[in-house]
């Protein structure tokens, strides 16, 4: 999270830089987790126009250039997570942390709205996996 703020705000991918900003906030982090964490972060960064698309057809009505930096930066790990496959427990929690995230670090509602569009993308991706299994099944290919 951190690591995507930074980016966020400077638009620096020097990863001793960022390395040096997020031991300096935190420390309870390892060296080989600030590593990791810049490393995720920074792939996520790069990938952050095809995210906010996405993101952005989640939350129509708030669009990505005017949300918080907090609520961007949570959006973008959350779907990123999702988009590979990457959270280790179950949807609900994915949710539940996320959320937990927004009350924690982001402005009043924030919690809110990130949960709405999480649960809206993983309402979606279900939908999707749904018709592609009937297809499957009227196709014969079980």
């Amino acid at each position: 999270m951190q690591v995507l703020y930074y980016l966020d705000l400077t638009n620096d991918k020097n990863q001793t830089l960022i390395g040096t900003a997020i031991e300096k906030n935190s420390n309870d982090l390892t060296n080989d987790e600030i590593a990791k964490s810049t490393k995720i972060g920074i792939e996520i960064f790069e990938d952050k126009e095809i995210l906010d698309h996405v993101i952005q057809s989640f939350a129509e009505e708030y669009p990505i250039n005017q949300l918080s930096i907090v609520d961007k930066s949570l959006l973008r790990l959350a779907f990123w997570e999702v988009k590979n496959d990457n959270y280790v427990s179950s949807e609900k929690q994915l949710v539940e942390d996320f959320e937990k995230l927004g009350y924690l670090f982001g402005s009043d509602n924030s919690n809110k709205f990130v949960k709405g569009v999480i649960k809206s993308l993983l309402k979606k991706i279900k939908k999707i996996e749904l018709e592609n299994k009937r297809k499957k099944g009227k196709n014969g290919d079980n």
